[in-house]
Protein backbone atom coordinates (compact mmCIF):
# COMPACT_ATOMS: atom_id res chain seq x y z
CA UNK A 1 0.00 0.00 0.00
CA UNK A 2 2.98 2.09 1.09
CA UNK A 3 4.50 2.09 -2.58
CA UNK A 4 1.20 2.66 -4.29
CA UNK A 5 0.67 5.57 -2.26
CA UNK A 6 4.13 6.80 -3.16
CA UNK A 7 3.40 6.19 -7.07
CA UNK A 8 0.32 8.07 -7.23
CA UNK A 9 2.00 11.13 -5.62
CA UNK A 10 4.51 10.70 -7.64
CA UNK A 11 1.54 10.79 -11.17
CA UNK A 12 -0.35 13.59 -9.42
CA UNK A 13 3.15 16.13 -8.33
CA UNK A 14 4.20 15.48 -11.93
CA UNK A 15 1.06 16.77 -13.21
CA UNK A 16 1.01 19.32 -10.79
CA UNK A 17 4.82 20.64 -11.78
CA UNK A 18 3.78 20.61 -15.51
CA UNK A 19 5.31 16.90 -16.36
CA UNK A 20 3.69 15.06 -19.54
CA UNK A 21 1.28 12.43 -18.35
CA UNK A 22 1.30 9.88 -21.40
CA UNK A 23 -1.68 7.29 -22.03
CA UNK A 24 -3.19 5.02 -24.91
CA UNK A 25 -5.42 6.13 -27.39
CA UNK A 26 -7.57 3.35 -28.83
CA UNK A 27 -10.54 2.21 -27.21
CA UNK A 28 -10.45 -0.97 -24.72
CA UNK A 29 -11.39 -4.11 -25.81
CA UNK A 30 -11.80 -7.42 -24.28
CA UNK A 31 -9.63 -9.95 -24.60
CA UNK A 32 -10.31 -13.71 -23.62
CA UNK A 33 -8.34 -16.33 -23.66
CA UNK A 34 -8.51 -17.68 -26.52
CA UNK A 35 -7.78 -14.40 -28.48
CA UNK A 36 -4.55 -12.58 -29.65
CA UNK A 37 -3.21 -10.58 -26.88
CA UNK A 38 -0.68 -9.06 -29.18
CA UNK A 39 -1.84 -5.43 -30.79
CA UNK A 40 -2.90 -4.79 -33.85
CA UNK A 41 -0.85 -2.97 -36.27
CA UNK A 42 -3.35 -0.09 -36.56
CA UNK A 43 -3.50 -0.33 -32.81
CA UNK A 44 0.38 0.02 -32.58
CA UNK A 45 1.08 2.49 -35.09
CA UNK A 46 -2.03 4.86 -33.38
CA UNK A 47 -0.64 4.86 -30.13
CA UNK A 48 3.48 4.63 -30.53
CA UNK A 49 2.69 7.51 -33.04
CA UNK A 50 0.45 9.22 -31.15
CA UNK A 51 -1.97 9.72 -33.96
CA UNK A 52 -5.09 11.67 -32.02
CA UNK A 53 -6.17 13.74 -35.04
CA UNK A 54 -8.94 11.92 -37.62
CA UNK A 55 -6.68 12.75 -40.20
CA UNK A 56 -3.55 11.33 -38.72
CA UNK A 57 -5.74 8.28 -38.02
CA UNK A 58 -6.88 8.23 -41.55
CA UNK A 59 -3.80 8.64 -42.77
CA UNK A 60 -2.68 5.01 -40.51
CA UNK A 61 -5.52 3.21 -42.04
CA UNK A 62 -4.76 4.18 -45.74
CA UNK A 63 -1.24 2.59 -44.75
CA UNK A 64 -2.54 -0.38 -43.38
CA UNK A 65 -4.66 -0.49 -46.43
CA UNK A 66 -1.80 -0.52 -48.18
CA UNK A 67 -0.06 -3.55 -46.17
CA UNK A 68 -3.02 -5.82 -46.53
CA UNK A 69 -2.48 -5.35 -50.35
CA UNK A 70 0.85 -6.28 -50.20
CA UNK A 71 2.42 -2.99 -52.02
CA UNK A 72 3.94 -1.87 -49.16
CA UNK A 73 5.89 -4.48 -46.37
CA UNK A 74 4.75 -4.65 -42.89
CA UNK A 75 8.57 -5.05 -41.28
CA UNK A 76 8.97 -1.96 -43.54
CA UNK A 77 6.25 0.21 -41.70
CA UNK A 78 7.21 -1.18 -38.33
CA UNK A 79 10.50 -0.12 -38.91
CA UNK A 80 9.74 3.56 -40.09
CA UNK A 81 7.95 3.51 -36.80
CA UNK A 82 10.76 3.09 -34.75
CA UNK A 83 12.82 5.25 -36.53
CA UNK A 84 10.26 7.71 -35.65
CA UNK A 85 10.17 7.23 -32.28
CA UNK A 86 14.29 6.93 -32.53
CA UNK A 87 14.03 10.51 -33.86
CA UNK A 88 11.10 12.10 -31.67
CA UNK A 89 9.97 10.10 -28.56
CA UNK A 90 7.40 12.93 -28.20
CA UNK A 91 5.87 13.49 -30.90
CA UNK A 92 6.60 10.49 -34.00
CA UNK A 93 4.46 11.07 -36.40
CA UNK A 94 5.75 13.67 -38.35
CA UNK A 95 9.17 11.66 -38.84
CA UNK A 96 6.94 8.38 -39.62
CA UNK A 97 4.72 10.62 -42.56
CA UNK A 98 8.21 12.04 -44.08
CA UNK A 99 10.17 8.67 -44.04
CA UNK A 100 6.95 6.67 -45.53
CA UNK A 101 6.38 9.11 -48.09
CA UNK A 102 10.19 8.81 -48.91
CA UNK A 103 10.02 4.98 -49.10
CA UNK A 104 6.99 4.15 -50.98
CA UNK A 105 8.07 7.13 -53.10
CA UNK A 106 11.31 4.64 -54.05
CA UNK A 107 9.28 1.92 -54.40
CA UNK A 108 6.35 3.40 -57.31
CA UNK A 109 3.70 3.82 -54.40
CA UNK A 110 1.52 6.75 -54.39
CA UNK A 111 1.32 8.11 -51.06
CA UNK A 112 -0.75 11.24 -50.22
CA UNK A 113 0.13 13.59 -47.47
CA UNK A 114 -1.68 13.69 -44.33
CA UNK A 115 -3.30 17.13 -44.83
CA UNK A 116 -5.20 14.97 -47.98
CA UNK A 117 -7.29 13.11 -45.66
CA UNK A 118 -8.11 15.99 -43.36
CA UNK A 119 -12.28 15.98 -43.56
CA UNK A 120 -13.33 19.30 -43.40
CA UNK A 121 -17.32 18.20 -42.41
CA UNK A 122 -18.42 18.38 -38.64
CA UNK A 123 -18.22 14.91 -37.46
CA UNK A 124 -21.46 14.00 -36.32
CA UNK A 125 -21.42 11.65 -32.91
CA UNK A 126 -22.89 8.23 -33.44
Amino acid sequence: MRSFTAIVCFFVGGLLHGLPANGQITTSRSLSADQNHLATLKEQLTNRLRATRNDQRAYLNFVIKLVDQGKVDRSLVVALERYALRRNPSYPFPFFERAMKYECGKRGVSLPAVKQFANTRPVTPG
